[in-house]
């Protein structure tokens, strides 16, 4: 039974790789990042305050195929010529919706900070567990082109999220903690992945992610 082979691995947030502080302020929707004065000073007291807060847990299966049925060729197209499928949920806990919670009446700004910290801890996350799979393809998630998001359930059915690392799933498909990744990618024997993005397979035109690379 696949359930069977399903693995949790957990990280320490002193294990995660340091902050990117220009992706902190991406993700909390600043364009120009201050070198000094009161922002600047807040991220770095966000910073030391969520030091602790991260709980990096992963649970996944790696089977030979895509352990269900989607029609997305996105999704194909990644994982073509793969000898593994992994399917993943992470979260880093519920730490990061609490802090925003205290912090969004009384300080806003912190707020945001904090969640744009909460989105690249994360992404830190997940980026530290693909990195432990040489020959890896980019990660593809629910949402991300032509990959529905209602695929959210059969993640979920899956890989028991809830029992194994403790997210839940709404009826609107949201995920609890709010900090926490669904994905799929592949494995290739003959080493030809790659983690790289592919602005190619998702028609969501104005990222910021996509913006950049165009403008390189």
């Amino acid at each position: 039974m696949i359930e069977k082979n399903i693995k949790v691995v957990r990280w320490p947030a002193s294990e995660l790789p340091p902050v990117d502080v220009k992706e902190v302020w991406r993700y909390s929707g600043c364009r120009e990042i201050p070198e000094s004065g009161p922002m600047a000073e807040l991220m770095d007291e966000v910073i030391r305050e969520c030091a602790d807060v991260p709980l990096g847990q992963v649970c996944y299966s790696r089977t030979p195929h895509l352990p269900f049925e989607t029609d997305s060729k996105g999704l194909a197209k990644v994982i073509s010529g793969s000898s593994e499928v992994i399917v993943f949920a992470a979260t880093i806990g519920l730490g990061f919706d609490r802090l925003i919670g205290k912090y969004k009446r009384v300080s806003p700004s912190k707020a945001l900070l904090i969640q744009g910290l909460g989105a690249e801890r994360i992404e830190a996350l997940c980026d530290t567990f693909c990195a432990t799979f040489e020959g890896r393809t980019m990660r593809y998630s629910p949402g991300y082109g032509d990959l529905p998001i209602s695929c959210q359930k059969d993640i979920f059915s899956l890989l028991k999220c809830e029992e194994k690392i403790g997210i839940t799933l709404s009826g609107s498909l949201m995920m609890t903690p709010s900090k926490s990744v669904t994905a799929i990618f592949g494995i290739r024997e003959d080493g030809t992945g790659s983690d790289g993005h592919d602005c190619s397979l998702c028609g969501l035109r104005g990222c910021e992610f996509r913006r950049e690379h165009e403008d390189t």
